[in-house]
């Protein structure tokens, strides 16, 4: 069963859901809405590929802090 989840998100990223949702209105003349949008997104996300990317940066990160 769906579980529901409060987030806080930052400006820009609503912003880029409104400005494509609003798109999808111009072109279709209804949109679902920007958090059906991001609601979307995060499903299709991979969960392992954003903790290898976050994972990598960290360590990236690190080893320029050490070097």
């Amino acid at each position: 069963m769906p579980k529901s989840a409060l987030i806080n998100v930052p400006d820009e990223t609503v912003t880029r859901y409104v400005e494509a949702n609003e798109e999808i209105e111009r072109r279709l003349g209804k949109a679902p809405g920007a958090e059906f949008l991001m609601a979307l997104a995060v499903e299709r996300e991979n969960p392992a590929e954003i903790a290898e990317t976050f994972t990598e940066t960290i360590i990236q990160n690190l080893r320029e802090e050490g070097a």
